[in-house]
């Protein structure tokens, strides 16, 4: 069965039914607006996904698709030190798609949802030429929020999980060829663009020991993001290429020198945040504790010099290397 012929109100009826009771949601699914019990200080934010520009649905199982939904709102989140609470989710979906598709998305973005505790309260459905997806979350924190805006001359750079794998497993998803190299390999990359991992756990331990003094995820690429970082606080970075922390994965397929894709690739969703040298010894306590890895990858500089990276050659400005830009590529 399709979507045309369940309807659309029919289909509203089977997900309201399918939600957990949660005692923050005063009203939830079904009123006009959501009447939520909130603490603390509240976040938003919003990120769309369009198929064709975000993602391709012969690549992606549309339950993978709901959990990476999920997680690219709730890394913003984790980015500023909160945890997610709520979810509006809103779709546009092609008439002639099958109601188990949208049963697996709902299944996988529940799933993650449930495993942040975050309730969904409500978003809106239509009719479109393609899937488009657009979530907002609401986060909240008991500390202040990391900002971008924080860091200072001297700190270290630090970034956790690895990074440069969802470039190349888009590379690959677009079909690149992998030669002989081995296949677990090749799945391990693709994964991690397919469906990324909010570090929920570490912007929150980070947060609450106060040891960033800014913090970004990366979406568009480590350097187009530190970028950002660098300019709202007014500073420059120099990044050591050879303490990019690199998965097995990328190391099998690219090998240990070849670091483009690690400073360029966007979609790792992994966090990336400056904090003092006097840190050192407690930021190395949170890996343990929330079991990702976090590594020191340079320090912060005056604003003039730039953001620069330092090769085996010698020092490249950041400038040389491209980020991800929505209006300069697509992924078709």
């Amino acid at each position: 069965m399709n979507i045309r012929d369940l309807g659309e109100f029919p289909f509203l009826r089977r997900l309201r039914d399918r939600l957990p009771n949660d005692p923050r949601v005063q009203l939830g699914v079904g009123d006009d607006c959501a009447a939520l019990s909130l603490s603390g200080i509240t976040m938003l934010t919003t990120d769309a996904m369009i198929e064709g520009v975000h993602f391709r649905c012969q690549w992606t199982p549309f339950s993978v698709l709901g959990e990476k939904a999920f997680a690219v709102n709730a890394s913003d989140v984790a980015a500023m030190g909160g945890e997610p609470t709520f979810a509006l989710l809103s779709l546009g979906v092609p008439q002639d798609y099958a109601v188990e598709d949208l049963d697996a998305f709902f299944d996988g973005f529940l799933d993650a949802a449930g495993a942040n505790a975050t309730a969904l309260v409500g978003g809106n459905m239509s009719a479109a030429p393609v899937f488009m997806i657009s979530v907002s979350l609401l986060g909240r924190t008991m500390h202040e929020p990391i900002t971008r805006s924080g860091a200072r001359v001297g700190d270290d750079v630090y970034v956790t999980g690895t990074v440069g794998d969802a470039a190349l497993g888009l590379r690959l998803l677009r079909g690149a060829k992998a030669g002989s190299l081995e296949d677990a390999a090749i799945q391990q990359v693709k994964q991690r663009f397919l469906c990324p991992t909010a570090r929920v756990s570490v912007g929150r331990e980070i947060a609450a020991r106060q040891l960033a003094t800014a913090m970004i995820d990366i979406s568009d690429g480590l350097l187009q993001d530190l970028g950002h970082l660098c300019t709202a606080s007014r500073v420059g970075a120099v990044i050591e290429a050879a303490a990019l922390p690199l998965s097995n994965g990328y190391r099998t397929l690219l090998g240990a020198d070849d670091w483009k894709l690690a400073l360029t690739g966007g979609e790792d969703y992994e966090l990336l945040f400056s904090a003092p040298v006097a840190a050192r010894p407690e930021i190395s306590e949170v890996a343990p504790k929330t079991g990702c890895p976090i590594t020191r990858i340079g320090s912060l500089t005056p604003q003039a010099a730039g953001v620069r990276v330092k090769l085996a050659e010698g020092m490249r400005p950041a400038t040389e290397f491209a980020g991800f830009d929505h209006f300069a590529r697509k992924l078709s």
